[in-house]
């Protein structure tokens, strides 16, 4: 899953001022950081209750610092959610196999556009002269030409499109890419998470795999109705269901646009536009709505929306049972990470962004309808 979370409903922030007289008075003034956790202490109890969500996990940065941390509702039965708790964030994971990648490429040992096929060959499309096109480059900017999965190509892995003539949001790009990348650099890839982003970072929980900290500490998925797997691996998975906490993965998104790891000319790559696309029907055409992006577009694992004032980088994440979303602009140096462990994640995620961002284009876009 990926792009924002467009649905309708009113303006948050405007709930909020109408129900708290002391954030009433001048409402036309951008809250503080301290008056947006008054508001989120308010508003998201009542909103997890509202849309049968059990936790959510809120990590808002203020100033390129993290501001606060907070938690509300279950991690489980009987386990209020806290600093600790390990959300399945779903596509999250993809900008953390993409920084791992970005800072193979910043130490010189592989290229963004080194041949997949050097090093690893998925057997569905062996004979496929195409395979010779994929690069790390075209993985994270979602131009393979696969779908996003193999099962939706009956269970066999093959293109859909030339690579590099269409954007196709791409799991399956993801998994070649880490694979081969292991091969390339001799590297077994959750030791190189650990040693070149979770312990750098300072990501103690943070992992691929299971490991000794995940008792007690995982948020299970939910969805009303329907029992749900709770996907812990032993091995990888390049695209989907890493274990991170709120915090942990707030300070992944400072490393990683305030951080230097990796040099101002990499990442400017990273956050470059090279094909428009939208998800909002209302932007799409010459007729756009007042707030859509002058440009939207896939960077290098990252989606990045250009206003002509701002910028903001995002990237959100769902599966059955939990939704998620991280995002920041790198000038105002504000963003946020909302983990959620419900089916319905994304009305409180709507909700707590019209709150968090309530002053920038970036809530108007999220939270229209259109």
């Amino acid at each position: 899953m990926s792009g924002p979370f467009g649905k309708p409903l009113a303006s948050a922030l405007a709930l909020l001022l109408a129900s708290s007289p002391a954030l009433a008075e001048g409402p036309a003034k951008p809250l503080t950081a301290t008056e947006k956790e008054a508001a989120v202490r308010e508003k998201a109890p009542v909103w997890l209750a509202e849309f049968d969500v059990p936790s959510v996990g809120i990590a808002y940065i203020e100033d390129g610092e993290i501001a606060w941390v907070r938690h509300f509702g279950f991690q489980q039965w009987g386990y209020p959610a806290n600093e600790e708790t390990l959300y399945n964030v779903a596509s999250l994971t993809k900008p953390v196999t993409a920084e791992i990648v970005m800072r193979y490429v910043e130490a010189g040992t592989i290229s963004l556009d080194m041949k997949l096929a050097d090093h690893h060959v998925e057997e569905d499309v062996a004979n496929d002269p195409r395979i010779h096109m994929l690069t790390p480059r075209l993985v994270m900017n979602h131009r393979t030409g696969f779908t996003n999965w193999r099962y939706q190509t009956d269970d066999v892995l093959q293109f859909s499109r030339d690579p590099d003539t269409e954007t196709e949001y791409s799991g399956e790009g993801y998994e070649w890419m880490m694979k081969a990348v292991e091969k390339a650099t001799g590297e077994d890839w959750v030791a190189a998470s650990r040693a070149l982003v979770f312990d750098p970072i300072g990501m103690k929980f943070t992992s691929y795999t299971r490991t000794k900290y995940f008792a007690h500490r995982t948020a299970l998925p939910y969805k009303a109705g329907e029992p749900v797997f709770d996907r812990i691996h032993s091995e990888p998975i390049a695209s989907d269901d890493m274990r991170t906490t709120a915090r942990e993965y707030a300070r992944f998104l400072l490393d990683v646009w305030e951080g230097d790891a990796v040099s101002p000319g990499l990442r400017q790559q990273q956050r470059t536009i090279k094909h428009y696309l939208t998800y909002k029907p209302a932007c799409k055409g010459e007729e756009k709505a007042a707030f859509c992006p002058v440009n939207e577009g896939w960077g290098l694992g990252w989606f990045i929306y250009q206003w002509d004032d701002r910028t903001v980088i995002e990237h959100s994440g769902g599966d059955v049972g939990e939704v998620t979303i991280a995002f920041y602009d790198p000038d105002a140096k504000r963003g946020a990470v909302i983990l959620t462990n419900g089916a319905n994640g994304s009305k409180v995620i709507d909700r707590l962004i019209g709150v968090l961002d309530g002053e920038g284009h970036f809530a108007d876009y999220v939270m229209s309808p259109y």
